[in-house]
């Protein structure tokens, strides 16, 4: 269990409505500091610079899909360690299966509640190694 509040998450998704229901969530109820990213394809930068304890990405979005965006940042050795969570309304369990055995922390499922958000996220949190 880390020994760290969760408190600076990176939120790769594009769609503008999910992301202000998210930093609401996040930053009101959860008290967190939410990075947003709306293209998977700078998200790599963004997360090198902010520094997030936990990072969020959407499954589906243009141009680079969320776990192509994770396999990216598994081949990166200041992102690799990042707890990833991934948010989704259409993956398959054998998707889900294949992104635990590569590390994913875990996922989220569309749609959720934003009062419980901040709480799903630091379960998944408080298991982490």
């Amino acid at each position: 269990m880390p020994q760290r509040p969760l408190e600076r998450i990176c939120y790769v998704e594009d769609d503008e409505d999910i992301q202000r229901i998210v930093r609401m969530s996040l930053e009101r109820v959860g008290k967190m500091t939410v990075h947003i990213v709306t293209d998977p394809t700078a998200a790599l930068a963004a997360m090198e610079t902010f520094k997030p304890d936990l990072v969020m990405l959407d499954w589906m979005m243009p141009v680079m899909d969320g776990p192509t965006l994770f396999r990216e940042m598994k081949k990166r050795p200041e992102l690799a360690g990042l707890p990833v969570v991934f948010i989704t309304a259409k993956a398959a369990q054998r998707d889900l299966d294949e992104l635990s055995r590569l590390g994913a922390a875990g996922t989220i499922s569309k749609p959720f509640s934003p009062k419980d958000l901040p709480d799903q996220l630091r379960s998944i949190w408080s298991k982490l190694p």
